[in-house]
């Protein structure tokens, strides 16, 4: 070892020179420098340390860790020693040797910042996240404005699925240090599993705005807008994606998604192939490709992908429940009850249909003997009409039930049988009654084991009292066979393109003498946004006296008939026993099922199916044949006569008549 104080002061000076080309980025001069010091001192740790540093910045981490050792040996009691040397093993996934070296380090520095925000990332890799998150606080309590440490922190809590607390923290972090594009990026990806789109769409164009260059935020930009039905733009973040990385796998499978959504099949299918191509391993590319093919009606090759995705990945929720889909569409219904049951282990899926956590024990369908259940909703509308009818078999297994729904059915279901109490959902048990176990309303069919053969249809189960009746009856004065419309359903709806149509399209039926059409159309597609392209309809609207649906339910009960897409007025009608024509897109609902006309679920409903894609034409095509089949049929009776005002349905400037009723 040297001794000489001159000399010394020679390394110390070169050590020093080293050091400044080391910050300067000129790694392989100072690498050159701290070597000529060691051959001079081979014992010299601070040489040793700083050429293990330039190593684990050049990723040979093996190397690193030869010399780091070596400064430790020789001085045992320098804590950034120890807490480099973790690192170095963080790099190598020794995540043990790795937490030693950073507690050594914090033993021999209690106010070592970096080595707590350190250990917190070793104890979170180990899955120890409450001793993790001390460790970010305390790095936190040491250095207020350390925002590493409270990006980590986030990190943590966001993962744990403690969103608002995380939240809190990014915008702590980025309030700090607006400039870093990393914390727009973790604050955005926090805000969209809140729904919060809109500020999660901002912060991450403020993270590309620092970062020009930042492809994962192009890609989940995209996966906001394309959210948000805006298509052709969330298209051109995935392609922006692609062009900054090439071999983004992830980018391929959304922009195949996107084309999916807007109908474009063949290149959804090149796009998901070629996410395939990049990462074999990429579960989520194999379910895109699975929708494509389900929306293209292939069911045999969505099946295909699903079970491959299922085979790389028994957990995603996303696979077994679009295999569900498929499962219960072909009516192999004990199966696919099973796997749609993996919707509530799907963060996406599990938001979409409205579903929330409870403590309250779930309900396996054991005889409840005098217990209380808690029916929750979830999905739309139509699904709370559809299931409501399990409600006497939860019943005559003796127990209490209280059934929450959507405000607009209260009234409809406040006297439903089997029902003890009806809330507005979400129930909320302060001041109210604790339930003993619940389920969500969707769980019914596979706790009952419901078969084709055994789906409760004792119609009608819904109905309106004489008097709501008879306000209508009077309102409607027409002796012509009275039709209810419903064209477009709720356009949140993830499939609402596919389903709903324009009111021009039906405009065919017009030429149908002897019938009056109403429109039971509410909602933001009512009748004034299709007013203008389809001026020649002629039917009174009932929008503006349809409080709810039991006032639709009043309606329907005068009308012979309603026609209506696939939503909440075609279940109505169907529960009410009425007469009702679905019309439905070329892939249904998988209620629906497959290429029949008819369906257990309702026995006064008949089915109009696309033939192709889009293909309304063919449906109403069908539609015009059926109800003049009917005319022919009740020629000369009530059921069809012919309009009794000159202002005829064949008139050209006929307007969208406006409440006559």
């Amino acid at each position: 070892m040297i001794r000489d104080k001159t000399a010394l002061q020679c390394l110390t000076d070169a050590l020093a020179d080293a050091l400044r080309l080391h910050q300067a980025g000129s790694l392989a001069e100072a690498e050159s420098l701290y070597l000529r010091i060691l051959e001079a001192d081979p014992e010299y740790a601070d040489a040793l340390h700083l050429l293990g540093l330039i190593a684990y910045q050049r990723g040979d981490n093996m190397q690193a860790v030869e010399y780091m050792e070596k400064a430790v040996t020789i001085n045992s009691s320098a804590s950034i020693y120890h807490n480099n040397l973790g690192s170095v093993f963080m790099n190598l996934k020794e995540t043990e040797m790795a937490v030693r070296c950073f507690r050594k380090a914090i033993l021999l520095n209690p106010d070592y910042v970096e080595a707590y925000n350190n250990m917190g990332n070793a104890l979170q890799r180990q899955g120890e996240n409450k001793n993790a998150a001390e460790h970010y606080m305390k790095a936190v309590e040491l250095k207020p404005d350390y925002v590493i440490a409270i990006n980590n922190l986030a990190n943590l809590l966001k993962e744990e699925g403690r969103l608002n607390e995380a939240i809190m923290h990014y915008r702590r972090a980025v309030k700090l240090q607006p400039n870093i594009a990393d914390t727009h990026f973790n604050l955005g990806n926090a805000l969209k599993e809140m729904c919060d789109l809109q500020e999660a769409d901002e912060h991450y164009r403020k993270a590309i705005s620092i970062n020009p260059d930042f492809a994962e935020a192009y890609n989940n930009l995209g996966n906001i807008l394309r959210k948000r039905k805006r298509y052709d733009e969330a298209a051109a973040c995935y392609r922006k994606a692609i062009s900054i990385n090439p071999d983004f796998a992830e980018a391929y499978a959304n922009l195949g998604d996107t084309y999916r959504e807007q109908g474009v099949f063949e290149e959804a299918v090149r796009q998901c192939s070629r996410a395939i191509d990049l990462n074999p391993d990429f579960e989520q590319a194999y379910i895109n490709l699975g929708n494509t093919f389900l929306d293209k009606g292939d069911l045999r090759k969505a099946e295909e992908q699903y079970n491959k995705a299922v085979a790389l990945k028994p957990d995603s929720a996303d696979a077994h429940y679009n295999r569900g889909l498929v499962l219960l569409m072909r009516g192999e219904f004990e199966e696919g009850w099973k796997e749609y049951g993996w919707r509530f282990k799907s963060a996406e899926i599990y938001g979409d249909i409205g579903c929330r956590n409870t403590d309250i024990p779930q309900w396996d369908g054991s005889p409840l003997d005098g217990r209380t259940v808690l029916v929750m909703s979830e999905q739309g509308v139509g699904d709370h009409i559809q299931f409501v009818r399990y409600i006497p078999l939860i019943k005559a297994s003796g127990g209490r039930v209280i059934y929450e729904c959507s405000r607009s059915l209260i009234r409809l279901f406040e006297n439903f049988k089997g029902i003890d109490v009806l809330s507005e959902s979400p129930y909320d048990p302060p001041g109210g009654e604790r339930p003993d176990v619940c389920i969500s309303l969707l769980s019914l069919p596979a706790v009952f084991g419901t078969t084709i053969d055994t789906i409760p249809a004792d119609i009608p189960y819904l109905s309106v009292d004489q008097y709501a009746a008879g306000q209508w009856k009077h309102r409607i004065k027409s002796d012509a066979f009275k039709v209810g419309l419903v064209w477009a359903g709720n356009p949140a709806h993830r499939n609402d393109r596919n389903r709903s149509c324009r009111l021009r399209d039906f405009e065919p039926l017009l030429g149908i003498r002897g019938i009056e059409f109403f429109s039971l159309q509410k909602g933001v597609t009512c009748m004034d946004e299709d007013k203008a392209s389809t001026a020649s309809l002629h039917l009174a609207d009932t929008a503006e006296y349809l409080g709810d649906f039991y006032d639709t339910a009043a309606v329907i009960e005068n009308l012979d008939l309603v026609i209506s897409v696939d939503t909440a007025v075609a279940h109505l009608a169907g529960a009410l026993g009425k007469p009702v024509w679905t019309l439905l897109p070329f892939v249904p609902d998988w209620r629906w099922m497959l290429r029949r006309e008819d369906t257990p679920w309702y026995p006064t409903m008949r089915l109009f199916r696309q033939e192709r894609h889009g293909d309304w034409g063919s449906v109403m095509k069908k539609i015009v044949s059926e109800l003049t089949l009917m005319q022919h049929k009740g020629a000369g009776e009530s059921a069809v006569k012919p309009p009794g005002s000159p202002a005829s349905r064949h008139e050209k400037n006929m307007q969208i008549k406006r409440s006559p009723i």
